[in-house]
């Protein structure tokens, strides 16, 4: 199994290049940064990571072309995949939270889709002539820098048709918020699916299991942490609430305690919703979860967000788990 790790944009400044250097040191291969509004800027903290690390993939996980036009995500792209050596990596969706710049969502998978295009074509060195129904590039358009590299393009997304569009288009699919097997085991047949219908063969597309994390020593501290974590996100799961049946109940106990400081509904939240969508608890926890994806065919999996009550300690308390795993 492949161990990656997420760090997202509400760090201290001087946090990303020695937490990086030390999942390097703990044998991650894949550092991403979070690209969300109103957090850190990801690429100037994916050029620190570049800088304290020699062997991680680096990229934004994930990023949107929908606030920045995708000629300038392959700039910046291209930047990283030439100041890293060569260790880029494009983690790319619809994006979310337009709502607080007062936009309506502007996001489809087939603006998505034209998106990669112009992206590949521009750090791969082919150059403009797109003439998509969302974004356009002139056929004279070219990056006047980078390695030229094909660099790998993982579709960030929750749904049957990410699924598919990342089967037949993508190097990946990166599946947020998954803990328990059996909704990524149910993408992962959209996603054969979506490679089925171009002559590709599944087996080329990675499938990257990501989880929202908070572990700690103490088992008990580390859940009650992580029912304040999950809150902020749970009522945005849609399709992900359907599928294991989460109670309403509980989705309002979350708007409660984000909305309106009502951290005591908190406890409100059920261990089993916790345990569909976060690593939650200590060492044991975390083994025993690793093994439920392990054992459903999983081969990578991305740990996320806060990681604990303090990020350094939780990575190391991850760090001990993974290699314990290797033997």
């Amino acid at each position: 199994m492949r161990y990656l790790l997420q760090l997202h944009g509400n760090l201290p400044i001087d946090a990303y290049p020695e937490l990086a250097g030390r999942a390097e040191e703990l044998g991650f291969e894949d550092i991403t940064v979070h690209d969300v509004l109103l957090r850190r800027p990801v690429w100037p903290v994916l050029c620190d990571l570049a800088r304290a690390t020699s062997r991680p993939q680096l990229g934004p996980n994930v990023t949107h072309p929908y606030l920045t036009h995708p000629a300038q995500l392959a700039a910046n792209l291209a930047h990283l995949d030439e100041l890293s050596g060569g260790r880029a990596v494009l983690g790319i969706g619809r994006g979310s939270m337009y709502e607080l710049l007062g936009m309506r969502n502007p996001a489809t998978l087939a603006g998505v889709r034209e998106a990669i295009d112009v992206i590949r074509a521009l750090v791969g060195g082919d150059g403009g002539g797109h003439q998509g129904a969302t974004f356009t590039l002139a056929d004279t358009a070219r990056l006047h820098f980078g390695t030229g590299r094909r660099v790998p393009v993982y579709l960030g997304a929750l749904g049957p048709k990410g699924a598919r569009l990342a089967g037949a288009h993508c190097d990946g699919l990166r599946v947020a918020a998954q803990w328990d097997p059996a909704y990524p085991s149910m993408l992962a047949e959209h996603v054969a699916a979506g490679a089925k219908e171009v002559g590709r063969d599944p087996g080329e597309v990675d499938f990257v299991v990501e989880n929202w994390t908070f572990v700690h020593p103490d088992r008990e501290y580390a859940r009650r942490g992580a029912r304040r974590v999950l809150a902020t996100f749970l009522p945005h799961l849609g399709p992900l609430l359907t599928f294991h049946g989460v109670p309403e109940a509980e989705v309002e106990a979350a708007r409660a305690a984000v909305r309106d400081g009502a951290t005591e509904r908190l406890e409100e939240i059920s261990d089993r919703t916790v345990d569909l969508f976060m690593a939650a608890g200590d060492a044991g926890d975390l083994a025993a979860g690793l093994d439920k994806l392990a054992d459903a065919g999983f081969g990578a999996v991305s740990f996320s967000g806060e990681l604990g009550p303090e990020t350094g300690p939780a990575l190391e308390l991850i760090g001990n788990v993974l290699s314990s795993r290797r033997g």
